[in-house]
Order: C-alpha cells, then structure tokens, then sequence
C-alpha cells in the first residue's frame, strides 16, 4: 500500500514532468497531479495540501475546459474534501454537485458525472429521489463494455441502496439483482445490501440466504464475511433459530477485529438468554459492556 509520502513524491515527479514537459499545458498531468496531491492529503490530514490538489484540478479545467472529466473529478475532490475533514457543512457537497451538473451541461452523456451526482445527493445530502433520478440517468445511457458493465452495476447498487432508505424494498430487490447480473464477480458487497433489505422487510430466510452468498464470495472471509454472519445471526433469531443465531455470532466475533464486535456480543447474549442459556448470555453482555456497547 502506497503510503502518503509515495504519493507526495508522485505529485513532485509529475510536477518535474509539467516543467520539463515541450508543452506544460497538459491537462492530464496537472489532473494527475491533483489526484496524488488529494491522496496525500487523505493519509496526512494536510488541508493546504488539499486545497493544492484543488488548485491542480482547476489548472488542469483550465487547460482543458470543454473536457467534463476534469470537472467529474473536481466534483470528486471537493465531495472527498468534505469526508476527509470532516465538513458538516453542506454547501460543500452542495458545490460538488454543482461541478457535476458542468460536467453533465457540457456531456450530458458521462455516465460517471450523473453516477457522482447521485452518490453525493444520496449518502451525503439524503436527497434520495433527486439521486434516484441520477442514477436512473447513469443507466437510461447505458454501454456495452466491460467498464461500462462496473459502473452500470454499481448504479443498480446505489439505486438499490436509496430505495431502501425510502422504504421501497420490493423495488431494491430488482435493483440490487440487475446489479449483480451486472457484475456477478464483484458483487458480495451487493448481497450484503440485499441481505439488509430483506431483513428490513422481514423476509428472514431469503437474508439468511443473501448473507450466505457474501461468505461465499469473500475470500479472506475478513471484515465483510464477519458483517454478514452478523446479519445472519440477526435474521435467524428473528425466525426463532436460536443455536444457529448463536453459531453465526459466533463467526463473525471469530473475524472481527476486537474493538469492532461488541454489539456482536451483544446480539449473541440476547440468543443466548432466548436459549435460557443465562450463565453465558450474562457473559456475553459483559464482554459487549467491555467492548463499549451496551444495546
């Protein structure tokens, strides 16, 4: 993993490379720039050298101005500067969304500007019909390639992740199922969101189900495979197959960081005490009470 003083050095050697360049006015380098400036930032905390990566991505609009990427990653980076510092303040996803609609008034075509648009309107500011419409804008262009099949299926996701928020299970399941038709190999984190749907809408054994498929296709069976015996673990209880709830929690405790699995623990203690198994549910819950959570 490239550390953040890799990525300083990256933006120096192509800083050296605008300079030494025939013709230093290469949007592509100054956008590049801007990027490993940007990440750099991310692992540092360094806000001045975020707003450097910013000024990178305004000279390389600059160079550039007709070419709605650039303004796809400036919506980016101002959105990420938000995550990154911790911003509360809106406006500022406010104006990532504004460097989007530029991208998408000069390409009303780039699948990626209406895909951002809606991510941010969606997670950030909980627009979630204004970013149903995005997403729907992002697949209504389409494509055929291999590219377009990843970004095509992480629209589907998205747009399944925002009808579920809204309380429209049905309609995220067909999305969350054109999604992984989409992108059958990359889509544990897809069932993963399935598997929450259907246990919002109470269908129990189809979550159980789900969360399977997210084992299944989680090799390192690390942090994802541990979430989805966590939400197997829920389901199950929820349909009174207490021991296999228990055997679940089980799972996810073996592979979840420590500090993360107090509410496992939790969950487990309740199982447990169902089972009238109280000696080890009253254990269960001090071991969750240890971890930081208490239900």
């Amino acid at each position: 993993m490239m550390g953040n003083g890799s990525y300083e050095e990256a933006a120096k050697a192509i800083q050296k490379s605008i300079d030494l360049s025939p013709s230093p006015t290469n949007a592509t380098l100054w956008d590049a720039k801007a990027s490993s400036l940007a990440l750099a930032a991310s692992l540092s905390g360094n806000h001045s050298e975020y707003n450097e990566s910013l000024k990178a991505q305004d000279k390389a609009i600059e160079l550039d101005p007709k070419n709605s990427t650039l303004l796809v990653h400036k919506g980016f980076l101002i959105a990420n500067l938000a995550d990154v510092f911790g911003h509360q303040n809106e406006n500022i996803y406010e104006d990532a969304v504004k460097e989007f609609d530029k991208a998408i008034l000069l390409d009303p075509q780039n699948k990626d500007a209406w895909n951002w648009k809606g991510m941010v309107l969606d997670s950030r500011l909980n627009r979630y019909d204004k970013a149903l419409t995005a997403y729907d804008k992002a697949i209504e262009i389409g494509g055929t390639n291999a590219s377009d099949n990843v970004l095509l299926s992480n629209a589907w996701m998205a747009k399944g992740g925002a009808l579920v928020k809204l309380g429209r299970y049905n309609e995220s399941f067909d999305a969350f199922n054109k999604s992984i038709k989409l992108n059958p190999q990359n889509a544990a984190t897809v069932w993963y969101q399935k598997g929450v749907a259907l246990n919002a809408a109470g269908r129990y054994n189809d979550a159980a189900k789900a969360y399977d498929k997210v084992v299944e296709m989680s090799e390192d069976k690390g942090i994802n495979a541990a979430l989805a015996y966590e939400g197997k673990g829920a389901a199950l209880f929820k349909i009174g197959k207490d021991d296999d709830a228990v055997i679940a929690y089980d799972r996810a405790i073996e592979l979840f960081p420590l500090e993360a699995s107090g509410p496992t623990w939790y969950k487990k203690s309740i199982a447990l005490k169902a089972l009238g198994r109280t000696l080890e549910a009253d254990a269960a819950f001090e071991k969750a009470k240890k971890l930081g959570y208490e239900g």
